[in-house]
Formats: structure tokens, sequence, C-alpha cells
């Protein structure tokens, strides 16, 4: 049912494309499908192509960026798995815990405090604190512990290469879209233009230069549309 929708679609647009009447939506219409397209539907061959690879280089930017994201959390997750033995398959708030605390202890020490001075201290509500801490605390199952610095930084700059990974991918969702509407505006100006051109030449009206052969001479033809 897709194929069929999108067959019909580009058997529309083909029709459109070659209509000689130019209006200022279609054309607009047809960049937001795909950009360049409405500058093809305006005859500016030039501009389409050029925002049609524009788009094609960004789209292809993205996926590429998405396979060095992906692999960036394959690398930090076996990385992390091989030297303190962490699980691999977890959430990502999992592995950025690994990544602020140099050990689960560490941080199960920041749970009870703050939960004790919350729930015991202020609010005398030992229920609370219990629930709070079998929520929060790290089981023994998934517990870490970086053995050195180096190896702790190592991990970092694996996690820190996946988030530049996701900055530069989302930077190029942004060109996309940026992309859209330059060519949108660009498509109803080209269109516009067009208009005004064909508007100038009906003003002026034709004139026409044709050979008289009944009279052996030429005949002169003015056209004026009202």
């Amino acid at each position: 049912m897709k194929r069929f929708l999108l067959g019909i679609l580009l058997i529309v647009i083909s029709f459109d494309l070659m209509a000689k009447e130019v209006s200022v939506p279609k054309a607009m219409l047809f960049s937001a499908v795909a950009p360049g397209l409405g500058e093809v539907y305006c005859h500016n061959y030039t501009k389409g192509a050029i925002f049609f690879f524009t788009e094609t280089a960004i789209i292809f930017s993205y996926f590429r960026l998405q396979n060095e994201r992906n692999w960036a959390i394959n690398s930090y997750k076996q990385y992390a798995n091989s030297v303190v033995g962490t699980p691999i398959n977890m959430e990502d708030s999992y592995y950025q815990l690994i990544q602020d605390y140099a050990s689960s202890e560490e941080y199960n020490d920041n749970i009870i405090r703050d939960a004790r001075n919350y729930f015991l201290i202020y609010n005398n509500d030992p229920e609370g604190y219990n629930a709070y801490l079998e929520a929060n605390l790290i089981p023994d199952d998934n517990s870490w512990h970086w053995n050195n610095d180096d190896e702790w930084y190592d991990y970092i700059d694996l996690r820190l290469k996946k988030q530049d990974f996701e900055i530069f991918a989302n930077f190029a969702v942004a060109a996309a879209i940026l992309n859209r509407i330059v060519s949108v505006i660009d498509s109803a100006m080209e269109a516009k233009k067009i208009k005004r051109s064909e508007r100038s030449q009906n003003d002026l009206g034709k004139f026409s230069i044709s050979p008289d052969w009944e009279k052996k001479g030429i005949k002169l033809n003015y056209e004026y549309r009202f």
C-alpha cells in the first residue's frame, strides 16, 4: 500500500513538473517534500541540484554519525565489562554512573547519606528510607571499582566520543531542516519571479511577423489580452 501511494505521488509530481503554469504553493510543497524539487519545478535545475546534493550529503553524514555513535556505545560497554566486570546490556543511566563515580561503593555511600538525611533525620520515615535504598542502590552483581585513574579516564573518553557523535548527529538534523526551509523559501521566490515575468509579458502584449502570400508582403500582428 505504501509503495502504491508513493508511486501515485511520484506520478503526480512528474506531471506537475512538466506543467507550463507555475504555482507558488506547489513549488513550496515540492521543496518541503524534497529540497531542490521546487527549484526543478521552477526550471532552475542548477539550484535544484545544489539543494538535492546538499540534502543527500547531510543524510549520509547523519547515518554515518549514527554508526559511529553505535560503535562508541559498544566500545565503552565492552571496555567496562572487560576491565571492571560490569554487565553489557544496561540502561545508559547505569553507564553514566560508571563515568561519574570511581566505584559503586562511592555511589552507594552517597545514596545512603542523602537518604538518611532526608528520610530519617528530617522526615522520620524509615519505610521511605528503605524503599529509596532498594530502588537506587547498586547491587553487588552490577558493582564496579576502577583499578586506577588511567582506566577510568579511558572509559570516560569513550563515553565522551559517544556524546560528541550525538551532538554532531543533532547538528546534521538541524542542517537538514535548515536546508529544507531555505529551499522552500527559494522555490517560492523563483515561482514568484516566473509569475512576474509572465504578467509583464502579458502586459506588453505579443508582437509577431508572418508572411502575407496573397498580397506578397508581410503581416504584422499585435496581440493584447485584457
